[in-house]
């Protein structure tokens, strides 16, 4: 076995050395007896926000949620790894250490879990309660008021004691109160998502 010489540490720090003085390894440690070890995170190639953790001739990435690799160098797709990270319906766009939820209408949030309240905007008159749905609000008349009842712009016919809701486009339900969900018939191509919006929908393209 060669015996290892550091005699020749001034001249060459970084360096061990053999006893016919041939260098053969860096030297792991610095220090009179080698008891201190080197920071190899210095000059680190750790990326995007990564925390460099020192070893012996070596150094580690510790990376943030969304990036991985060596270096911490390719961005996690979080719509791949979790494919239900938007709800209702909501579309996941992936862009660098991070991502992004398209909501359908009616939805709202980071993750498209929260109902937008259309009452807030709703112009019920005379007295008459809004009740909210998603995507649209029905007016509860007061006693003795009245009103159509049919949603969305529907037609209201009237038939021998009661009544028939002619819906618009899009829309269907004994009060047109229910949207259709175009997006069932996948009108979009080339991998292109759909967004249903009340009576019609959205394509949201791929890249090129």
């Amino acid at each position: 076995m060669l015996m290892l010489m550091v005699e020749e540490r001034e001249r060459h720090p970084s360096l061990l050395w053999t006893r016919h003085r041939t260098p053969i390894a860096f030297r792991y440690d610095v220090g009179q007896h080698c008891e201190e070890n080197i920071d190899d995170c210095i000059g680190n190639l750790c990326q995007n926000g990564a925390t460099c953790v020192d070893r012996v001739n070596e150094y580690a990435c510790l990376c943030p949620p969304t990036f991985r690799g060596p270096q911490c160098e390719t961005d996690v797709d979080e719509c791949s790894v979790r494919p239900s990270i938007c709800h209702n319906g909501g579309t996941c766009t992936n862009s660098h250490g991070s991502y992004s939820c398209i909501c359908v209408n009616g939805w709202t949030g980071a993750d498209c879990s929260i109902n937008i309240d259309d009452c807030n905007a709703a112009a019920c008159f005379n007295g008459a309660t809004c009740i909210d749905r998603v995507g649209s609000f029905y007016c509860q008349c007061t006693p003795g008021k009245t009103g159509s009842p049919c949603e969305h712009d529907g037609i209201c016919v009237n038939t021998p004691g009661s009544f028939a809701c002619n819906c618009t486009q899009g829309f269907t339900g004994p009060r047109c109160e229910t949207n259709v969900n175009e997006c069932e018939s996948h009108p979009c191509q080339n991998d292109g998502s759909c967004l249903d919006d009340p009576g019609t929908f959205r394509c949201v393209c791929m890249p090129g």
